[in-house]
């Protein structure tokens, strides 16, 4: 009778791991909402509150993900989908007044007659001109387990861009980075997708996919040897690379 119980009292803890630990990452749903999130970069000048809610979102639903609250991520990643492709939809049934928006923040107009400061009396760096062909580029970084681009290093990916839109004969590699935390094959696949994730930011700008290749180092080419969170951060990047 005892071993029976101890075996009762064995499985019963058993199936509470089991159940407590029940329920996997929305990839699918996340998949669909950054990629439709992606799809609605184009119209998020038209329509800015949206794209801003769409974004703020997708974040929090990323975070539930590193909580693991899997469900409330998964309602929250059809939410960014929904909002999202509202967004695309709106942008290609109004292509002329998107545009005319656009145009308008970019002609410079003032409004109580403050003269614009003459471009030519601003220093350009040279390491960010994209008019340079020695241009040094930037590095993206991402967070812990992540592989969507950061909001903040969007403009180096539009910098980039730029770049390889003045000079169309030269090809780039992206080098994709994990810190040294998870197995060595996990990181290996983790790296290919951050990589894989700039390089279809570049394709969305324009770029022609055959300029643009990929590697993953996974956790083999750290910048930084510490382990803690500084470091790791650093680690987990993607770095553009000349291949011509």
């Amino acid at each position: 009778m005892k071993q029976i119980f101890e075996f009762c009292v064995v499985a019963v803890f058993v199936f509470t791991m089991v159940c407590s630990c029940a329920g996997n990452p929305p990839k699918d749903e996340r998949e669909l909402a950054e990629k439709a999130f992606a799809d609605a970069e184009a119209g998020k000048d038209c329509d800015r509150e949206n794209y801003l809610a769409a974004e703020e979102l997708l974040n929090q639903a990323r975070e539930e993900i590193n909580k693991k609250n899997y469900d409330k991520a998964k309602e929250l990643f059809k939410a960014v989908k929904e909002k999202s492709e509202a967004i695309a939809k709106y942008y290609r049934e109004h292509p002329d007044e998107c545009m005319k928006d656009k145009n308008k923040k970019g002609d410079g107009e003032d409004d109580g007659g403050i003269k614009e400061e003459d471009a030519s009396s601003k220093a350009v760096d040279p390491n960010a001109d994209p008019t340079n062909p020695d241009m040094e580029f930037q590095v993206v970084h991402f967070e812990y387990n992540e592989y969507a681009v950061l909001a903040e290093d969007l403009p180096k990916i539009e910098l980039m861009a730029q770049w390889m839109i003045n000079f169309p004969e030269r090809v780039v590699r992206i080098e994709g980075h994990a810190d040294e935390r998870g197995s060595v094959d996990y990181n290996l696949s983790l790296g290919e997708k951050r990589a894989m994730e700039v390089k279809n930011k570049l394709i969305q700008t324009g770029i022609d996919s055959a300029r643009i290749k990929i590697v993953s180092y996974g956790e083999e080419r750290p910048i930084d040897p510490a382990s803690n969170e500084e470091a790791w951060f650093k680690n987990r990047r993607a770095e553009f690379k000349r291949e011509n």
